[in-house]
């Protein structure tokens, strides 16, 4: 072999390493380009063989046919290389199920290709089973439903062999023609006992769950069919070539009520049209895109705006465009097969009718969540606008915001057009509304309001309306003006003599007070407040004054929580006393958080408990925030789990789709907690879903840890990898570099998982500058000596030693005597010893495996001293001092742990050895 054929056979063999997709297809193809100039006939037809599949897996199939042409002329010449007949047949199968995606290549090469198929596997002596199975496919493509019923009877009963496909996807193709059939009970039989096992194919499980979906749904099993949704679409959602799975999710969506989740996906993968495999995906595609917005604008929503690459266009109009587009290529097959199969199965998916209503497609709830009735206004209005604003008014100021819109919608049928007050009224209502959204709207309708209360001689009004402006302009940052109109409009209603609304003016000054940062004045007004409130006796009002100053006591000094506890539970029995329940729970979860601070764990659930009583779901949502963190603190992830599900429950029910993906993140992060990896997918990548377009860069760099995380669990390293990587820049860029350190050392332990020594290296080194600069000089240690023998095992035994000196620098500065200091230290000896006894200088590595292995003995580290002491007795074997290479074996051997059979096979062989050596002299 010439060097150059021996550095093209080790770029061939590199490209096998590679994800599939343009990348290995790339690379591949370079190889192939050098190979064809330059290399041997054996290499340029290897590479060949290898594009084959290449291109089929990586989404380019029709740029297969011209390589399987080439190497089958080469085959029948007797000039290929017999190392890869398999593969050669195995290409047939590609070659097959390409053929009918195309609808330019004629039917009859594809019949005769299936001949020739037949033809060589017989005289191969290999089974009929696949030949059966691809002569299937073929005739229920064209509709030649008795034939395809016979092959498909030929194909489960021919054995399985060589060329049948794997374990997975065999059944996965069973499923489909199953499904054609409306035998939906025998698709689940033939997939369902797979699922359980060992797969080996890049396709699976993804492939057979997805072809599942609908035989779930149209035989029941709906919590099947869901949790197989999650984990399929889990699997391909990254993967361009799988456009084709994403359609059957798609259908999936549409049929069981999910036509908001499918119109995420859709905006989602529309891009990847722009580099579709092949026709037959396009028109897939397109028609349970179709179908999906279809649904959509049956829901209401035919002129919401769908995002796809170029622009916005409305859902009716892309519905539209894509169903003209899936009928115009259906056309095309139609005219190819001769038949209107393909024709009338895309006009049913085009038409297809829901089969359930709705189907949950979110994880399992241990039980439903706690939510009480609310508070609601009387079953009938009040049949005036000034009743229904008085009624608006009054479940507002009981905090049951819920009754107070209710009101006011009521109020806006009836009196679409206020004048004078009833404005004025109708003005102060919208803006208590929006002030926690938009605080400068708010304050211009209060400020609006109160010229109208002035001009309808409503002074009361008008002042009170005045205060409100005032404190919103505090709360924007402008005390300096709005303080003195809060101090003008306390004193005008005292002077006017309406206690309530004088002492609501006082709350008012306080807080503006407080956003101007002068918390003794807030105090000093509060107590005004409590002596004006004293002669009116109102429970609601009172309530307010303890809320508040249980508020500026706890701010004011640690020391003060018990007492601002005491507060905030007098204030909530008033507010219980009141009728207010929402109140209530604000002073409940204030007291609740207290006594969390005071380290009263159990007494701060059990009060947080009874915050779930709140009408308003984002209340309750805060309730369930709070008893979820408790959970947490007091070791009860289980409770924690149910705690922020139930929130969730609460915030999409009240709309807030931001508050509820959040709480995706908690729930995530508690999930993780109880090592439950799909439960914590399936939170965190909804919650992505919604941080990435509202921007919330902090917590998506959280979920995205917790997704990575979730995805190694589930043996999806890659797409780990690939979520890693933003979550890294993000910590960087914001100066929290534990955070970064953690993120790459995971980063790190994922790529060496992978096998990708050289990644693996780099990350553990960068993980390394993070600790370093975040003062974690052990953490630092710990990736200095990971990243030692990854380069070592990337080949890179220079870089390797340069780190390792790096290693050992840093573990001798290491402070203190504790476990993980010396374990550490140990441990960065023990990788140099590996290193070097690599790097033939065995003198010394077995120096620091000698070492290594007594300091491991000595915090206890029995297992991996033994490994150390095994290593010392191979190094001392080298060298010839057989004694002592006896003694460190004998002590290896003592160390080791029961199961570790083939350590202890390995070292009793050197043992029977050494034994029948005699010692070396000295």
């Amino acid at each position: 072999m010439t060097a150059t054929d021996e550095a093209l056979w080790e770029k061939l063999w590199a490209t096998q390493r590679l994800p599939r997709g343009k990348g290995q297809i790339t690379a591949l193809e370079s190889v192939l380009k050098a190979a064809d100039a330059e290399g041997s006939p054996e290499l340029q037809y290897a590479a060949r063989i290898f594009i084959i599949s290449t291109y089929q897996q990586g989404g380019e199939p029709a740029k297969a046919f011209v390589p399987f042409s080439w190497c089958l002329a080469v085959y029948d010449r007797g000039e290929a290389d017999p190392r890869w007949d398999d593969h050669l047949y195995w290409a047939f199968k590609f070659l097959v199920s390409s053929m009918t995606r195309f609808p330019e290549m004629p039917l009859d090469r594809t019949y005769a290709v299936l001949d020739d198929m037949e033809r060589r596997y017989r005289v191969a002596g290999h089974t009929m089973n696949p030949v059966h199975q691809h002569r299937e496919l073929v005739a229920r493509h064209v509709g030649e439903h008795e034939t395809a019923a016979e092959q498909y009877r030929l194909w489960t009963a021919a054995p399985r062999g060589e060329m049948s496909d794997c374990i997975g996807c065999e059944p996965s193709a069973k499923v489909w023609h199953l499904s054609r059939y409306g035998r939906f009970e025998e698709a689940i039989a033939i997939a369902e006992p797979v699922l359980g096992g060992v797969f080996t194919c890049v396709e699976q499980p993804h492939t057979v769950l997805t072809s599942l979906l609908l035989p779930y749904v149209h035989t029941g099993r709906l919590a099947e069919a869901a949790r197989a949704h999650r984990q399929a679409y889990r699997a391909i959602r990254h993967d361009r070539t799988q456009l084709g799975d994403v359609s059957d999710h798609l259908e999936f969506c549409a049929l069981t009520g999910n036509h908001a989740r499918g119109l995420e996906l859709l905006e989602r993968h529309f891009g990847w049209l722009a580099e579709v495999s092949s026709p037959y995906t396009e028109m897939e595609f397109c028609a349970t895109a179709a179908l999906t917005l279809r649904r959509v604008a049956e829901s209401g929503h035919g002129d919401a705006k769908v995002k796809r690459p170029g622009g916005e266009i409305s859902v009716k109009a892309l519905h539209a465009e894509l169903s003209d587009r899936a009928l115009d290529i259906v056309a095309r097959f139609d005219a190819r097969n001769g038949t209107s199969e393909q024709g009338d199965r895309i006009r049913s998916v085009l038409a297809a009718e829901p089969l359930v209503e709705y189907l949950p497609l979110s994880g399992p709830v241990s039980r439903p969540a706690a939510t009480p009735e609310p508070m609601r206004a009387e079953p009938s209005f009040p049949d005036s606008p000034a009743a229904l604003a008085e009624l608006a008014e009054e479940r507002y100021l009981l905090d049951d915001d819920v009754a107070a819109a209710a009101a006011w919608a009521r109020f806006d049928e009836m009196c679409p057009e206020p004048t004078g007050a009833l404005l004025a009224r109708r003005l102060s209502g919208a803006a208590a509304a929006i002030v926690g959204e938009d605080v400068e709207a708010a304050e211009r309708d209060w400020r609006r309001a109160a010229e109208l209360f002035a001009e309808a001689g409503d002074e009361v009004a008008r002042h009170a309306a005045s205060s409100k402006a005032a404190l919103a302009r505090c709360r924007s940052g402008d005390g300096d003006s709005g303080l003195p109109t809060l101090t003008t409009a306390v004193e005008a209603l005292a002077a006017l003599g309406d206690q309530d609304q004088y002492v609501r003016a006082l709350l008012r000054l306080s807080l503006g007070l407080l956003a101007s940062g002068d918390t003794d004045a807030a105090l000093e007004v509060l107590g005004q407040a409590e002596d004006a409130v004293a002669a009116s006796g109102s429970a609601e009002l009172t309530g307010r004054i303890l809320l508040q100053r249980a508020d500026l006591v706890a701010r004011s000094s640690p020391e003060n929580l018990g007492a601002a506890r005491e507060l905030a539970e007098r204030g909530a029995a008033l507010f219980t006393e009141a009728r207010s329940p929402n109140h209530a729970a604000r002073a409940t979860i204030a007291a609740a958080r207290m006594s969390a601070a005071l380290g009263e764990l159990d007494y701060a659930y059990t009060a947080a408990s009874r915050a779930e009583a709140a009408t308003d779901p984002e209340l309750r949502a805060q309730a369930r925030f709070t008893l979820g963190h408790l959970a947490l603190d007091l070791d009860r992830p289980a409770d924690a789990v149910q705690h922020y599900r139930d929130a969730v429950a609460d915030l999409t029910a009240a709309g807030d789709t931001t508050g509820a993906a959040r709480a995706r993140v908690e729930l995530a992060a508690a999930s993780d907690r109880l090592d439950r990896p799909e439960e914590v997918a399936d939170a965190a990548e909804d919650a992505i879903d919604v941080l990435e377009r509202v921007g919330d860069e902090g917590e998506l760099a959280r979920a995205r840890y917790l997704l990575a995380g979730a995805y190694r669990a589930l043996d999806q390293r890659e797409q780990a990898c690939a979520l890693l990587k933003p979550v890294i820049e993000h910590f960087d860029a914001a100066g929290h570099p534990p955070a970064a350190g953690q993120a790459a050392e995971t980063a790190g332990d994922i790529l060496d998982e992978l096998d990708h020594d050289a990644e693996a290296a780099e990350h553990y080194v960068r993980a390394a500058e993070y600790f370093r600069t975040a003062g974690l000089p052990v953490d630092a240690v710990r990736n200095l000596r990971c990243a030692t023998l990854s380069w070592l095992w990337a080949g890179e035994p220079d870089k390797a030693l340069d780190v390792l000196a790096e290693a050992e620098k840093d573990a001798s500065a290491l402070d203190g005597d504790e476990p993980i200091v010396r374990w550490e230290r140990a441990m960065v000896g023990y990788n140099g010893a590996r290193l070097l006894a690599n790097c033939a200088r065995p003198d010394d590595a077995l120096e620091r495996a000698a070492t290594a292995a007594e300091l491991l003995r000595g915090v206890g580290a029995t297992t991996e001293a033994a490994f150390a002491d095994a290593l010392r007795g191979r190094l001392l074997t080298d060298l010839g001092r057989t004694a002592e290479a006896r003694e460190a074996v004998e002590a290896a051997l003592a160390g080791l742990p029961p199961d570790a059979d083939r350590q202890r096979e390995d070292l009793e062989t050197l043992l029977a050895e050494l034994t029948g050596q005699e010692p070396s002299p000295g």
